[in-house]
């Protein structure tokens, strides 16, 4: 039973993170794209893609470093 728990929450950490990720990116690539979007609507979905990029890596960061949950 112990060990179906752990799975479960080491599974939902790494979709959860692709899926972090894969917003980061969408809000990138959507603020790099040539749409009809204002520019400071674009401007903002860019910044904040590139501030959850990095929120992200420090995370991984600060985990690896203080021995976290998973490491």
């Amino acid at each position: 039973m112990k060990v179906a728990v752990i799975a479960t929450i080491i599974l939902t950490v790494l979709f959860g993170g692709a899926a972090y990720l894969a917003v980061a990116g969408t809000l990138i690539i959507y603020a790099l794209g040539n749409n009809k979007a204002t520019k400071r609507k674009r401007t903002f979905f860019g910044i904040l893609g590139a501030v959850m990029f990095w929120i992200a890596i420090y995370t991984v960061i600060q985990l690896v470093k203080n021995k976290g949950i998973l490491f």
